[in-house]
Parts: C-alpha cells; structure tokens; sequence
C-alpha cells in the first residue's frame, strides 16, 4: 500500500472513539506513515486560561503574542510514536522521540499556531503543513492529519498522522524562486513587455510600459491592446488576431508605434508568440516584447538624410563637370561665329544693311557667351578675381540697390553683425548673389508684399552642420561667415526645395536662366556652400557661407598688367605661333592676328608646335596655346617650349574659366590668358601687354 493510502486510512482509524478497539496496537505499530500520539491537555488548559481573560479574537491575540506558541508546544507530552515516525526522524529509539522541543524549529510555530487555533475554535479535524528538525540535524516538511478530541469527553490524547512532503517542498521552492527571478527580470527589463488574451485584453503589464504609457497597473490591465496603437495599425492587428484564434503559435516580428504619455506616436519594434494555457481550459495568451526604436530611426533618417545629400551633391558636382564641358564646346563654336563675323563686319561701311546683320549676329553671339559664362559659375570654373573684404561694407555698398529691387510694398530689414573677419571675394560676384537672393524673396510675395531681412554673422561650423551645407563637399570645419536672406513669403515645398539649384529650373512663369545655380558656381567658387530653410507657407531662409581669411595667407597671384603710362607696342610684324587642335578656332586666331599686323604660324596639335617652335623659336615673338587639347596637353607643350626658348611669352587660351585655368597652371609662369570667345580688341590688349612687358 502506498505512503498516501495508508495516510488517509490511518487518520480515518485514529478518530476519536477508536482508541479502544482491539486493532489499535497493530494499525499503530505496522502503519506506513509517521504517527504520533500526544497529550495535549495541558495545552488545551492554556488557552482556555487565556480566553478566561477576556480574549475574544484568539488569533489576533496569537499574532501579538507569539511567545505563548512556544510555551503551549512545551505543554505537550508525547505519548507514544510508531516505528515509522522514529525512521523519520533518525531517532535511535521510541524514547528519543518523548520530548518535542527537540524537534522544533522557528520554521515550525506557523503550523503550530494553525493547530492552537483549531483547538481553540473546537474544531473536530485538523489538516495543516508544519517543519520539523530530525535529531540528525535535517529539516523536513510534513503534512499532518488528526482528530481532534473533544474537550467535553475524557482523555485528551491527539493521535496526528503525518506524511513526509520536503520533496514537494523544495520543488515548490525552487518554482517559487524561478517564478521570483522571473518576476525581477520582466519588471527590470528596459523592454516593454505586454500580456494579452486572444481578444486584445492586457492581462499584464512590466513597468517599462507603464512608464512608456504614464498609465497605472490598474488602468492598462484590462484595456485593449489597440487602445494604445493608431487607427490606420488596426488592419494589421486584426489580422494577426486572425491567426492568433486560429493557432499559429509562430513569433511574429514587426514594427508599430505605441502612444506615449505625452500622446506622441513612438516607434516600437514587437516580437510576439502565443503561450499556452496554464491550466486545463485555460485559453492560451499573447506575449509582446517591444522594444523603443526612436533612436534607431532617428540614426535611420539622418543617415538617409546624409545619404540624400551626398546623392544632391554628387548630381550638383556631376551638373558642374556637364555645364562646365557644354560651356567650353559653345566657347570654341563662338570663337568661330564671333571672330569670323568680327572680321567680315569691318568690311561694311557703317550704317549699311550687312554691317547691321552682323552687329545683329555679334549681339545674339554675345549673349550666348554670357549664358556660357553663368554656366562657368555654376560649374564653379567661372573667372573670379578675388581680394580680402568685408561682407557687411559690400552689402552696405549695395543697400539702396537691394531697397530699389524689390516692391514699395515689401519691407527691407538689414541685422549686420558688429565685427565681421575678411573674406577673400569676387566683389562683383558677391554682389550678384545678395542681388538674386533679395530679388528671388521679393518675388516670393507676389503682389501682396512682406519682409525681408538681410542678416549677417562669423560663427565656427562642425564637421555635422557641414554635411547640411549643399555644395559643401570637402568643405573643412572651422569660422565660416555668413550672410543669410530671410523672407515672410510662400516658402517651398520639398520637391521644389530639392530642384532650387538645377540648372534652369524656376517656379516663374517667364524667364529661365541659371539665377541660384549660378549663385550656387559662384560660392563654391569662392570654397563655400548654402544653407536653406523653407516650408510651404512658412517662407525661405537662404545663407551662404564664405570661409574667414586668414591674415599672413599667401594672396592670389595676379597677372602683371600694363600701367596707362606705357606706350602701346608696335605689333607690325611680330611673329606668333598660334596652337590650336580645332581648325576653325586656329583660323579666327590666325585672322586676328594678320588683322593686328602680326606674322602668323600655326599648329594642330602639342607635337607640332614643338616641331616648329624647335626651327623657328629664335624668330617667334609669342605663343597663342589653347589649354585643352587632344594629345600632348598645354602644360606639357609649355615645359617643352620653355626647354627650348625659357623667356618666350605664353598665353593660353581656353573655352573654360580663368578661375580654373590658373589653379591648373599654378607655378606656371603664364605671360597671360583670354577667355573664348575672343574678340579682336581682346586680343589686341593681352598681346600688347604680354609683348610691351617683353620690351621694358
């Protein structure tokens, strides 16, 4: 018979009126379980002298009293104990197990108090747990059974059947540490961990949700789950509610938002899984674990803002290097139109019908080239001829320029900083930029008005306000001064914000041009960038930055030019090597210069030059070289010249920028350069004042 059956038999033989029959002896000695036979009458004469005096709530007066527990345990005499009962408690004999004190620990006086007040109450049965300390030292855990005899009838002997539970015990309290541990880590986590049923009801809740949602336990706990999440998620939520009732017990990973205690949206990332039902018929229940992912996305969006921008300055670069070719090409194209109808114009007396086609011609030609030059700045190769400044005292040049520009109802404001450091600017090309800038805000208005205000400021830039700088790629942080343009107009949308600086492109109805893509050319050119700000409605605030000068910086280096007081030299007969891979370009450059009086000799190519200039060098006066060309490049042809001939005059001519010609040619020492297209009185004043250098 198991431990458990001869339990409950032996507590159901000990009731009271069976001591007497004649199988006691036998059930006692061969029981399975513990038994123990205690007199407890002298416990029982205790507590009825304690609610003699007046004690009505005995348990109440247990908890303030706990000192009578023990006093009452001492009260007891054991009687008799059974074979099992001393194997339990690794007792030698009946006679060690007489004295109860020995076996009690402080562990023990919960159960002990539960027996007292069952006696107390004239309870007829009493069934509680209680500890014990075996006479080996060990501690063991009990379930204990027994009648309890009648304070009405004699004898007071109390027989308790006892069942050894430690094994259950210590399984109960390593699942109550686990559960514990468990408890501390749900709570503690920094991740929010939600419960719900499979309808949407919360059934728990950790403290990172409720610090997330400002929400108390007893508010979130029965609240649905789509109370915190917005309407458009809801689709979603019920699909995966779908699956949920149907079974799929598979982790769900995907991104929602949360609404937080200041009622803002906030990103979460959510690992979801189903988890059984505790007990039988229990309906199983959703786990969430979500995690705050704001940081995450905010590193997202600026990198793909920083990606953007890359993306915005690399097309503007690629822009630059396409306007800055097509301007050449249209530069050479224009030298043959322009020189060829320069010469063939001379040849009509004024005022004739010929002479005004050709002005017409020269005019249209003109223009062209102009567009070509904007296209230059835009590319950033423009020619820029710059000196140390001040930007508040050009602006101040300007100022009622700027107040003229701009309607009688729009309202010009200037805030210029008090101490501003030296630029080193293009004082004519800066001037076109706070032109274009004012005039694109006053236009911003339509026919209604407003303010514009014209601020300007020094401060040091960092490496992350540098990557919000369009065209500022590979500017270097440090003191930057900057002016900034800032309107009350209709601002831009973001498609328009991100085409400003096209080539082209405009919001007007008439006129296109390259108005701040050539603003654009010309900062970079000076090594700056912009900065903008706008909205729909909410107007435009546009700066550009230019890096300080530092004083002691070596200055530009600039071409020696002949002072009014030198006499013109006599070109009759000069004699000049013209270089040239394009033939239309080499024949307009060899027609200027017989029209001039000079003597000419030409060449296509870097290889040809050289050949000739080797045979003729002691007779040639100058050398006209076209910068780009196919094959041995112009510097090469230059050294190679300078070889043969090291004083010999050389101006190079080119369909790109002078800005970019110089850098290029830096360390170079270039007589001097004129820009295509060229017209004849061009070329008339850079060879005089190369070859009048010559002669002084």
């Amino acid at each position: 018979m198991s431990p458990s059956r001869e339990f409950d038999n032996a507590a159901r033989i000990m009731a009271p009126g069976d001591l007497d029959r004649s199988d006691w002896e036998e059930v006692f000695r061969t029981a399975m379980v513990p038994m123990f036979v205690q007199d407890i009458s002298l416990m029982r004469q205790a507590i009825d002298e304690v609610k003699a005096g007046g004690v009505e709530d005995f348990g109440a007066w247990l908890d303030a009293h706990p000192e009578f527990i023990t006093k009452a345990m001492s009260l007891v005499r054991v009687v008799d104990v059974n074979m099992a009962a001393i194997t339990l408690n690794a007792a030698a004999g009946r006679e060690e197990m007489l004295n109860i004190q020995d076996r009690l620990v402080p562990e023990s006086l919960s159960g002990v108090k539960e027996l007292l007040k069952a006696i107390e109450r004239g309870d007829p049965y009493y069934e509680g747990e209680c500890q014990y300390r075996a006479l080996d030292g060990r501690h063991y855990f009990t379930m204990n059974q027994a009648w309890i005899p009648s304070p009405d009838k004699p004898g007071n002997l109390f027989v308790i059947a006892t069942i050894d539970i430690t094994p259950l015990k210590r399984i109960q309290q390593e699942l109550a540490g686990s559960e514990e541990r468990y408890r501390l880590l749900v709570e503690t986590a920094h991740d929010v961990i939600i419960r719900h049923d499979l309808s949407g009801n919360v059934t728990f809740v950790n403290r990172a949700g409720l610090a997330l949602t400002g929400l108390t336990e007893k508010d979130f706990i029965g609240r649905n789950a789509m109370e915190i999440t917005p309407p458009e998620l809801r689709e979603e939520i019920l699909e995966r509610k779908k699956e949920r009732n149907a079974g799929n017990a598979a982790v769900f990973l995907y991104e929602t938002v949360f609404l937080d205690r200041k009622e803002r949206w906030v990103p979460m990332e959510v690992s979801s899984t189903l988890i059984p039902g505790t007990a039988i018929g229990d309906e199983p229940q959703v786990l969430l674990i979500a995690r705050d992912i704001s940081e995450r996305k905010r590193v997202e969006q600026e990198q793909r803002d920083l990606e953007d921008r890359l993306r915005d300055a690399q097309k503007l670069e690629s822009l630059g290097v396409l306007a800055g070719g097509i301007a050449h090409d249209f530069n050479n194209l224009l030298v043959t139109i322009m020189g060829n109808a320069e010469l063939v114009r001379s040849e009509f007396k004024e005022g004739s019908a010929n002479r005004n086609s050709l002005d017409a011609v020269l005019e249209a030609a003109g223009r062209a080239a102009d567009l070509c030059h904007q296209m230059q700045a835009y590319s950033g190769r423009g020619k820029i001829s710059v000196q140390p400044a001040n930007l508040n005292r050009l602006i101040l040049d300007i100022q009622r320029l700027l107040q003229v520009s701009v309607s009688k109802r729009s309202n010009l404001h200037f805030e210029l900083a008090d101490e501003l450091p030296p630029v080193m600017i293009d004082g004519t090309q800066i001037r076109q930029v706070i032109m274009n800038l004012v005039i694109n805000a006053a236009e911003s208005f339509g026919n209604e008005g407003g303010e514009i205000m014209v601020v300007t400021g020094v401060r040091d830039f960092t490496v992350a306000d540098m990557n919000k700088v369009v065209g500022g790629r590979g500017l270097k942080p440090g003191p930057m001064v900057w002016c900034e343009v800032r309107d009350s107009g209709c601002g831009m949308d973001a498609e328009v914000a991100a085409r400003i600086f096209d080539p082209f492109f405009t919001t007007k109805f008439a006129g296109r041009g390259l108005g701040m893509s050539a603003a654009l050319g010309i900062i970079k050119g000076h090594g700056g960038g912009f900065l903008m700000e706008t909205g729909p409605a909410s107007g435009s605030t546009i700066s550009f930055l230019l890096p300080v000068h530092q004083s002691g910086a070596a200055a530009p280096r600039k071409r020696r030019r002949r002072s009014p007081e030198t006499p013109r030299v006599d070109l009759s007969g000069k004699l000049i090597l013209v270089v040239d891979d394009d033939p239309s370009v080499r024949a307009v450059g060899e027609s200027f210069m017989r029209r001039l009086g000079c003597k000419v000799l030409s060449a296509g190519d870097g290889f040809e030059a050289i050949r000739i200039f080797g045979e003729r060098h002691a007779d040639i006066d100058a050398v006209l070289l076209d910068f780009t060309m196919a094959g041995m490049d112009s510097l090469t042809v230059h050294r190679r010249l300078r070889v043969i001939k090291s004083d010999i005059p050389v101006i190079l001519s080119s369909g790109y920028g002078s800005g970019e010609v110089e850098e290029k040619a830096d360390g170079f020492d270039i007589a001097g350069f004129v820009a295509k297209p060229y017209s004849l009185k061009m070329m008339r004043r850079i060879l005089t004042e190369v070859l009048s250098g010559i002669e002084e």
